[in-house]
């Protein structure tokens, strides 16, 4: 298998007025936020193969904004919630057929995920805000085994914060 290239996107801003976590909406900032970074990506020429999605609401709406050029099918995965055990994320990764994977989640996952792949050798790192994005390429997920291209935080995509 050859390089595999993961584009890992934090949910835009969120409400807490809701009764669940789960039912969390973006906010107007959250829904600008996603569409400075769908504006982003697009003008990058950075195009998916698969997107995958937590199931949670922010993340599904989130999701819809990135993907309103593509036009992919999105595909719900409970292993993309907020707690998800490292050892579980890794497992989904790995059914992963592709290329080219976007996957729109949340916080502690994506930033425990980064420092994982990545080994933790870039001391740099700042940790995913909402709506930031970060490259990982990669030949497998295992721990240490990633190179985290870059990290973007709104509003400055053009900026590299790796």
């Amino acid at each position: 298998m050859g390089d595999m290239e993961i584009l890992l996107v934090r949910h835009g801003s969120a409400s807490w007025d809701t009764k669940t976590d789960i039912e969390r909406e973006l906010t107007p900032l959250g829904q600008q936020e996603a569409s400075a970074a769908a504006d982003w990506i697009g003008s990058s020429g950075w195009q998916p193969d698969e997107l995958w999605v937590s199931p949670y609401r922010r993340a599904v709406q989130t999701a819809a904004i990135l993907n309103r050029d593509w036009q992919l099918k999105s595909r719900l995965k409970s292993s993309l919630t907020p707690d998800t055990p490292q050892s579980e994320l890794e497992a989904m990764l790995a059914t992963f057929r592709g290329e080219r994977l976007l996957v729109v989640s949340h916080n502690p996952l994506l930033s425990n995920a980064i420092d994982y792949w990545h080994g933790g050798a870039n001391k740099s790192y700042w940790g995913m805000q909402p709506a930031s994005m970060a490259l990982i390429r990669t030949e497998v997920f295992a721990q240490g085994c990633g190179n985290l291209e870059w990290l973007r935080h709104y509003p400055n995509y053009d900026h590299n914060g790796r």
